[in-house]
């Protein structure tokens, strides 16, 4: 016959199960205060200088903030070249451009012997590119100066440009002043366009053969573009502009960007071009080694998130179980109840109790989430991680919050997504965050009216311009320590929720086919990690939400499936976007001589894939080895290069490249 709860009670205080706990009290107490803040560094330090030589340099010219090139560095890293040195303008000699392949030179002004020393460099083969040119450097340009210029428009690509090759042909936003300019000598690879893609004579980007070499002009700053494109207009932080309750992020793009554009990845895409153009005009100096976007050589990805609002275990349970059939995992960013560091502790207690000694057997099962059960799915590959309320304030929110997430035993955490996806200023919000020690950030969130045209119908896509994590930047251009990871497909934005969301009216069939869409098309050259929401509340609160929300999880689920997309938490995301960051390359030695090519790259925790250009110049890739060993490599079309695809092992790796000409 089962115990009653008094006689089990009985039996513990006889046996001495519950004198543990009560000896241990003292410091179960102390503990579900919380762990302490941890005050982790919240900007990024400059990276320092490789050991070597490398083949990309960026110039910075007197006058120029510092943060310009940390922004073109980080544009670089996420474009899979993390190896770009920073020289001072002052410093830039012969000496220091003789290894380099191609010179990145950002806006402001040079003096005469500079410019002839960037003349000589391109004569003798070099490969410039000169961001947002001086009227000094028009001439070597092979452009003429115009008086007028663009603050925000739209260029577009002039599709028979063997450097525009893979890249969208439409209109491409871009919100970076472009200087006006005519073409004399150089030729033209994009043009300022109007919305509909309709080309003016002005370009946007050209490129000029001069000696050995080539210079590109890139008429406006894209690392600023890109800042702006990702993050949304500085201007409207803070602003209420579509109707709902609270700020969020995505209304920092109420009429910045383009809705009938956001189909189409606008950044990455003008970020691409700018990686064919590096490739082009290096080609006579070196191949330029370069990483894949994804692990595995993945075509793109599926960040598998879901909010949990205190929802009890067995609907978590529920959930994962449901994405773990599909070989996937998830991160679930959970809120827990407010209780006050006694009611905490007896929580830990009880925990302990039900968990971890005999009376787990005879007590009644609560069904609210333990860290045993954080701990098990952590062990499964899943993230548990915070989901706080910031409406007391952002920084009170934070506080509240890790107390009460810590004090209950949870611990820290790499991802985070705030409840409502509530957005404190420009980059507040992920400053906060990072202070927090949260490596990434899903809160730029595609839900609400933003995202409806003026003709009533809805837009699905990239609102950042953007499918690829890449760290924020605070209001004074420095680098946060904490990436970007915008979440497109939301559940609430597409099928009904307890709480009554489900902005579009569309029935479930037709939310699953506009995911499987964007799927799809990431899979097919879009080349993204798509942020997925997967609320569990449907499946703890039934009603007639429950079905369609299993439905829309397995229909997108299945889509990555069929296409092959991987499902991954955001903590293992986060893991892998910070090593492909810090990428360790320590050595890439171009020997032209013999059509050599040695890279080293440090040891890697992560799974990287290496990409090396099948052609460089006259010059095609013959034989390549990994640690001494031969390799067989796959190739893969990236816009207008076709690379040899390594997937290198975590640790160290030695590679051998021989180039012969054809």
């Amino acid at each position: 016959m089962a115990l009653s709860r008094r006689d089990a009670l009985k039996l513990a205080l006889a046996t001495g199960v519950v004198a543990a706990p009560a000896i241990l009290g003292g410091r179960v107490l102390l503990e579900s205060r919380g762990e302490a803040q941890p005050n982790a560094d919240v900007f990024v330090s400059p990276p320092a200088p490789g050991a070597g030589a490398s083949p990309l340099v960026i110039v910075l010219p007197a006058g120029t903030p510092v943060t310009s090139a940390e922004h073109w560095q980080e544009l670089l890293r996420v474009e899979g070249l993390p190896y770009a040195q920073v020289i001072d303008v002052a410093a830039l000699d012969r000496a220091s451009m003789g290894a380099a392949a191609a010179i990145i030179l950002l806006p402001g002004a040079i003096d005469h012997s500079t410019l002839e020393l960037l003349r000589d460099f391109v004569m003798d083969g070099g490969g410039l590119v000169a961001v947002q040119p001086d009227t000094s450097l028009l001439a070597l340009c092979g452009l003429e100066a115009l008086t007028e210029r663009t603050d925000h428009g739209y260029l577009c690509v002039r599709s028979s440009a063997a450097s525009a090759a893979g890249i969208a042909t439409g209109a491409l936003q871009f919100h970076a002043p472009l200087i006006h300019t005519r073409a004399v000598e150089a030729e033209p690879v994009a043009w300022l366009c109007d919305a509909a893609g309709v080309a003016t004579t002005i370009p946007a980007a050209t490129v000029r053969r001069l000696g050995s070499g080539m210079v590109v002009a890139w008429s406006y700053d894209l690392a600023e573009s890109v800042v702006l494109t990702r993050q949304g207009d500085p201007a409207l932080a803070g602003d209420e502009n579509d109707g709902l309750d609270g700020v969020r992020a995505c209304e920092l793009f109420a009429g910045f960007v383009d809705l009938d554009r956001i189909a189409v990845p606008q950044a990455d895409e003008q970020q691409r071009l700018f990686v064919n153009l590096l490739n082009e005009v290096a080609a006579a100096g070196s191949p330029l080694p370069r990483l894949w976007y994804f692990p595995d050589n993945a075509d793109s990805m599926l960040i598998c998130t879901g909010d949990s609002h205190n929802n009890p275990a067995y609907a978590v349970e529920d959930v994962l179980q449901r994405v773990e059939r599909f070989g996937g995992a998830m991160s679930i960013y959970y809120t827990p109840p407010p209780t006050s560091t006694v009611r905490r502790a007896v929580r830990r207690i009880r925990n302990w109790a039900e968990q971890g000694t005999p009376l787990g057997e005879i007590l009644p099962q609560s069904e609210v989430v333990t860290p045993y059960h954080a701990d098990a799915w952590r062990a499964r590959g899943h993230e548990f991680a915070l989901h706080p309320y910031v409406e007391e304030g952002l920084e009170a929110g934070w506080a509240r919050y890790w107390e009460q997430f810590t004090g209950l035993g949870f611990g820290a955490f790499d991802t985070t997504r705030t409840h409502r996806v509530l957005w404190h200023g420009w980059a507040e919000t992920a400053r906060v965050q990072a202070g927090y020690g949260v490596g990434m950030n899903l809160d730029y969130y595609h839900v609400g009216p933003t995202f409806q045209r003026a003709d009533g119908s809805w837009a699905f896509g990239y609102f950042t311009g953007s499918g690829l994590p890449m760290r924020f930047v605070n209001d004074d251009g420095r680098l946060l320590s904490i990436w970007q990871q915008t979440t497109q497909l939301v559940d609430e934005q597409l099928i009904a929720m307890p709480w009554g969301a489900n902005f579009t009216g569309v029935d479930t069939a037709e939310a699953i086919e506009i995911a499987g869409h964007l799927v799809r098309m990431a899979a097919g050259g879009a080349y993204a990690a798509l942020g997925g929401q997967f609320h569990v509340d449907p499946f703890a609160v039934p009603g007639p939400w429950t079905e369609p929300a299993g439905a829309y999880l397995v229909g997108v689920l299945a889509a990555c499936a069929e296409r092959n997309v991987p499902i991954w938490s955001g903590a293992a995301w986060h893991d892998f976007a910070r090593a492909r960051a810090e990428g360790g390359f320590d050595r890439i030695e171009w020997q032209a001589e013999f059509g050599t090519l040695q890279v080293e790259i440090g040891a890697q925790t992560e799974e990287l894939v290496l990409m090396l250009p099948l052609q460089c110049g006259t010059r095609r890739l013959a034989q390549l080895q990994v640690n001494g060993k031969e390799n067989r490599a796959a190739t893969r079309q990236v816009g207008a290069t076709l690379y040899s695809v390594v997937v290198l092992e975590p640790g160290a790796s030695l590679i051998d490249a021989r180039y012969h000409t054809a």
